[in-house]
């Protein structure tokens, strides 16, 4: 293994198992081999075809440390256009040194190897640490519903919830430690479906144009006033994503639209306030809403624990970083719902989910640092 970047041949490993979401690729299995003779034992709690372990080393210190990270990734996109193929991890010169390419090069598979490269560092030097844990699904980029949630309802019929939790998403903006994600806005998402009359478009009066209809609620909908924003949060957001009407041919009213509305929103309001909002802009149309709250909105406060990562990043990269919520979702939501301090750090977020994703080397060391002064440093009470 390159001794003078470790992280760099585990991310090679991780990202040629080819693994778009939901599936894992061995990439699990692998990693237990690789834990196994740092101290780690690994418990499965596959659900629903996923797959999900739970890997654990007792502690030479008091407290659970844990990384929480997927396997899975999005899909490549058109393959033809990468620079290199996506699952190759090729290696590349760039402007301040090698590149690595490759679906999950940032998002998260780099992240993931750098966390396995610091204990394996921080074991094999004897640095005593805490109990460590590595929460990893493959159901992250997709539905989640049978991934880190799964994980975090063993881990409370067990009673075995971590201290806290780093989840090593791709939080970083222009270089790795500038930013850390403290919380996340709240989902909600919704499908309206507007009904009218289909109809022949030359006999508009036998006919009940559902589109038409939904126009103005559209109009309302987009110009809704969600209130002023909890102190640390971006505000919310409501955007409206697909419109669907019509049968395809030129002379067909449509009588269903169906609409699709991503809601991000900020703790400065509630779900059922969201919920009225919406029934309100549509009053007076014949619509039928389904309104699915996918996330809560979560804060980690000030503390100890953030205090120990922005010290960390500071005594690696000289960084101050920034503690912020923007941004979407992530698993860490199903960490802070149990109670668990939760901050996301990981590579810097610049490829993500695009097509020829990729990282500089030299920030997978660097992250490795962190990561490693993070755990030596961690400390509860006993």
């Amino acid at each position: 293994m390159n001794s003078n970047n470790p992280a760099l041949l585990l991310a090679i490993e991780l990202i040629r198992r080819e693994s778009p979401t939901p599936e894992d690729a061995g990439c699990q299995d692998w990693m237990a081999s690789f834990l196994e003779p740092l101290g780690f034992s690994r418990t499965k709690v596959d659900a629903g075809g996923i797959t999900n372990s739970i890997y654990t080393r007792p502690g030479e210190k008091p407290g659970v440390l844990a990384f929480a990270g997927h396997t899975d990734v999005v899909p490549t996109g058109p393959e033809h256009q990468w620079p290199h193929p996506p699952f190759e991890a090729a290696l590349e010169d760039g402007p301040d040194g090698k590149i690595l390419h490759g679906r999950g090069a940032q998002d998260m598979k780099g992240g993931i190897a750098c966390w396995l490269a610091a204990v394996q560092q921080q074991v094999e030097a004897g640095i005593p640490l805490p109990g460590i844990q590595m929460l990893i699904t493959s159901d992250e980029e997709g539905e989640s519903i049978n991934g880190t949630i799964r994980i975090v309802e063993k881990q409370q019929a067990d009673d075995v919830l971590p201290d806290a939790v780093i989840v090593g998403e791709p939080s970083c903006s222009k270089k790795v430690g500038d930013v850390i994600r403290r919380g996340r806005r709240g989902v909600v998402q919704v499908v309206a479906v507007v009904e009218g009359k289909q109809g022949h478009s030359a006999y508009p009066d036998d006919a009940d144009n559902a589109l038409h209809l939904a126009i103005p609620v559209l109009d309302r909908i987009a110009g809704i006033d969600w209130g002023e924003s909890a102190e640390g949060f971006p505000p919310t957001t409501c955007q409206i994503t697909n419109v669907k009407a019509g049968t395809g041919a030129m002379n067909v009213i449509p009588g269903i639209c169906e609409i699709a509305i991503d809601i991000r929103y900020n703790p400065g309001i509630h779900f059922e306030a969201i919920q009225q909002r919406l029934f309100d802009a549509c009053d007076g149309v014949n619509v039928i809403l389904d309104i699915q709250h996918q996330a809560e909105a979560f804060k980690t406060p000030d503390g100890s624990f953030l205090n120990l990562v922005s010290g960390s990043i500071l005594r690696v990269t000289g960084l101050e970083t920034v503690r912020d919520t923007g941004g979407g979702t992530s698993d860490g939501r199903f960490l802070a719902a149990a109670g668990v301090p939760v901050a996301e750090l990981g590579l810097t977020n610049s490829t993500i989910h695009q097509v020829g994703e990729c990282v500089a080397v030299h920030e997978l060391k660097t992250l490795t640092a962190i990561y490693a002064d993070i755990m030596s440093n961690f400390e509860v009470a006993a």
